[in-house]
């Protein structure tokens, strides 16, 4: 029931006041300075509807649409054992991330849309590497033999063009990638996979100041937690993606 809503910190910093002027403006349920419905959790906690937080960004001159370009690729990142394992360390929670991530698969097989594989992997001799593992630990299981960096058992069937192991946070960064997308004049990439408030949201900034349009099907990203893909999906749709529902996705997809 609550998955949908966001905590007070959430939609105060999404506002860009504080708590206690929320708490403040309140009346009856209501911010009517705001048009906000707020909704009480049976402990008492209040609870903002994600809709409504997001038509106010859209209100104030946030969440523009930029659309499909002509030339479209599906990069998909981190669907692998580690990352949708829930006995791993890394597991997001998994929802319909696979089953979206199949239909987005094969309908850019059916549009020859070029389809990219990245993989994050541990590389102890790499300065990069041995970095982001000082911060996240976690990450050390994913040695590039291991299983856990395996891609998920219902996508390793498909044929990919790029397989692109990683120790980088975008997927971007490695040059492989970028000059292959370049050298297919793509001007429009559709992200799925994990997490949504870490490689996903990283390789949508790096996507758009690198002169690529964004679209992000909701469906087919995951995180750690229900709040935490809320407040990164709305904040992602406001700055520098179209985060859209997967029909919309493969509509656009479609030629």
């Amino acid at each position: 029931m609550y998955e949908n809503l966001l905590n007070i910190s959430e939609a105060s910093k999404l506002l860009g006041v504080s708590p206690s002027t929320l708490r403040r403006l309140e009346k009856s349920g209501y911010i009517e300075e705001y048009g906000l419905k707020v909704i009480y959790t049976p402990g008492g906690q209040r609870r903002y509807i994600l809709d409504e937080i997001q038509q106010l960004y859209s209100n104030q001159g946030f969440s523009g649409q930029i659309g499909f370009g002509k030339k479209i690729a599906l990069l998909i990142r981190d669907l692998t054992i580690a990352f949708t394992d829930p006995h791993s360390q890394l597991s997001i929670k998994i929802e319909d991330q696979i089953s979206s991530a199949k239909q987005l698969i094969e309908e850019a097989v059916i549009q020859k849309i070029p389809i990219v594989f990245s993989k994050t992997i541990y590389e102890p001799d790499n300065k990069v590497s041995r970095l982001w593992s000082e911060k996240f630990p976690s990450l050390q299981i994913l040695d590039h033999q291991s299983t856990w960096s395996q891609i998920h058992p219902d996508l390793s069937g498909y044929s990919f063009d790029i397989i692109n192991p990683t120790v980088y946070i975008t997927d971007l960064y490695n040059n492989q990638v970028n000059d292959y997308l370049q050298s297919k004049q793509i001007d429009t990439i559709i992200l799925a996979g994990a997490t949504t408030s870490g490689s996903i949201r990283a390789t949508a900034v790096d996507a758009l100041q690198r002169g690529y349009r964004v679209i992000i099907p909701k469906e087919a990203v995951g995180d750690r937690n229900q709040t935490l893909q809320n407040s990164t999906l709305l904040d992602l749709n406001a700055r520098y993606a179209d985060v859209i529902s997967l029909d919309k996705t493969l509509k656009g997809m479609k030629k």
